[in-house]
């Protein structure tokens, strides 16, 4: 089906998620990391995509709240692939981790940890990773660190299989070879002065994506570089990626609506905006993210336009200014590189407006995974 019939089959906009592209990246991520590393998608980049992740073997999903682990749940991903994260859990998010059989659960504060102990069956053995504060809210100090090495070391039910570390997103490689030497050296640190002598380390590099660039899909020297930086070593990892491998597996399609001029500026109004479109490092269109007119050939000179999106915002400028041939209402704009977080960190709620219909594609085929939902309900 072409898009334009498509998109009058189904009012826009919406989203399409490509699994086939994002099963080949996970390949392609898991044949470059080195034998002693092992890869975890951190679904909250996009849990849409778990449809497409779910029966790859030999990988990790990392789960940071109650609704996560019910998708996993209801996408019945095994309890040994998942690693229950987050920086708040309530007893009741704990029992119920534990309950379903959660293999690894990261442990971020001392309340945690009593938490934990509070709602673990006798006899029910558990891993735990202790989360290490990169100096925000998240993780542990080095200090408390010990002190959940000592209660749990005369516990027999529940066992530190390693640690975690996570700073940020889009860092540099530098950066990354900075914190793996940390990491390393923390883990010499406590062995030394443990009884623990197998830990691992899960670790998110955060590594780079290039949302703006014309290289981003084939490029993977960043990925390349921290291989060549851990595989020699005797530690083994678990890496964590989620918008690395999220981003350029998605679409985006909305329509224009309306076409103006002011004081010389065409405007482009879209019936979708920044309330569905979200690039990091986006603000106020000052970057032209990748995009093009997807139901006809663009005619006629070139001239600038601004593009806009539905909000009644200034703020909703998806780009300040970009050169185009006549373009008409009606016109059917699809932009690239939505793979990650533009599902779920828009600002859906604002002016009420219907959620965007969500599709999966596979082998050229389209499964509708969510349909348009109204919000007014939310809001009243």
């Amino acid at each position: 089906m072409e898009i334009k019939d498509f998109c009058e089959k189904y009012n826009s906009p919406f989203y399409v998620f490509d699994f086939d592209k994002a099963v080949k990246r996970v390949d392609v991520i898991k044949s470059k990391l080195p034998s002693n590393a092992k890869l975890c998608y951190a679904i909250k980049a996009n849990a849409f995509l778990l449809h497409a992740f779910k029966d790859i073997p030999d990988i990790f999903f990392e789960v940071c709240s109650e609704g996560e682990l019910q998708i996993c749940k209801k996408l019945h991903i095994s309890p040994s692939q998942i690693v229950f994260s987050g920086v708040m859990k309530n007893p009741k998010m704990l029992e119920d981790a534990v309950s379903y059989g959660v293999e690894t659960i990261t442990i971020e504060s001392l309340s945690h940890l009593n938490d934990l102990l509070a709602v673990l069956p006798d006899g029910k053995k558990q891993k735990v990773i202790i989360r290490i504060s990169s100096g925000n809210q998240f993780g542990m100090s080095i200090e408390n660190f010990y002190s959940c090495y000592e209660i749990i070391a005369s516990r027999k039910n529940i066992v530190i299989s390693g640690i975690h570390f996570f700073s940020g997103t889009q860092k540099k490689i530098s950066k990354i070879s900075e914190e793996i030497e940390y990491t390393e050296n923390l883990i010499k640190e406590i062995k030394r002065k443990t009884q623990l002598d197998s830990l691992y380390i899960e670790y998110g590099p955060g590594l780079s994506f290039d949302y703006f660039g014309n290289n981003y899909e084939d490029n993977y020297s960043d990925l390349e570089e921290f291989s060549k930086m851990i595989q020699n070593s005797e530690i083994k990892y678990v890496v964590e990626l989620g918008r690395y491998i999220a981003s350029p597996c998605g679409e985006y399609f909305t329509k224009v609506c309306d076409k103006k001029t002011i004081n010389n500026i065409n405007y482009l109004i879209l019936d979708g905006g920044i309330n569905h479109i979200n690039y990091y490092g986006q603000i106020m269109g000052m970057k032209i993210p990748p995009f093009s007119i997807t139901n006809r050939t663009l005619e006629g000179e070139e001239k600038d336009y601004c593009i806009c999106g539905s909000l009644c915002t200034v703020a909703d400028v998806i780009t300040k200014k970009v050169s185009l041939k006549e373009v008409e209402i009606g016109d059917i704009l699809k932009f690239d590189n939505i793979g990650a977080y533009s599902i779920t960190e828009g600002i859906y709620l604002f002016l009420s407006h219907d959620l965007p219909l969500v599709f999966g594609k596979q082998k050229e085929d389209y499964r509708l995974l969510r349909d348009s939902k109204s919000t007014y309900i939310l809001n009243f």
